[in-house]
């Protein structure tokens, strides 16, 4: 009997959408939840795929929706949360447009401040402003508090 690699494709190719690949392993389900508190996606098909083999990245996940695009809100979320992946928009099984997201060095009004004692917390209507401390570190710092939080610990703001 002979071996024989052949690819098997584990989910199917979509005709048009979005695709969010390079997700390191286990962070899939981080998107799929932003994704999923947005009321403009409640209607969309969604395809996640978990611990997939990448000669990249060793494993990965990877996510699939029907949609023509994804708004600039959510990307940037995305990249706040999982920056790195690739977002991918697909046209008749083809990819036409891709984009590696990264964090942005402002954050504005996406992520709630863990500092109970902070002004945003405290005063309704201010909105949350954090910047980068530097681009190798996941570290943010609140504008109004200065207190340093690293990114996976604040909570984004759904709107």
């Amino acid at each position: 009997m002979s071996e024989r690699n052949e690819k098997v494709l584990m989910i199917p190719k979509i005709k048009l959408g979005i695709v969010i690949d390079h997700i390191p392993a286990g962070e899939g389900v981080k998107i799929l939840e932003i994704i999923s508190r947005y009321e403009e996606m409640q209607d969309v098909p969604v395809t996640l795929g978990l611990n997939y083999d990448s000669k990249k990245m060793g494993r990965k996940d990877l996510i699939k929706m029907q949609l023509e695009f994804l708004s600039p809100e959510i990307i940037q979320h995305i990249s706040i949360v999982v920056p790195g992946v690739t977002i991918k928009a697909i046209k008749d099984y083809r990819v036409y447009s891709k984009v590696v997201v990264q964090a942005p060095k402002v954050i504005k009004n996406l992520l709630l401040c863990k500092n109970p004692n902070c002004v945003t917390n405290l005063e309704s209507g201010i909105e949350t402003l954090f910047h980068a401390v530097d681009e190798e570190s996941n570290r943010v710092r609140c504008n109004f508090c200065e207190r340093i939080f690293d990114r996976s610990e604040l909570k984004p703001i759904i709107k």
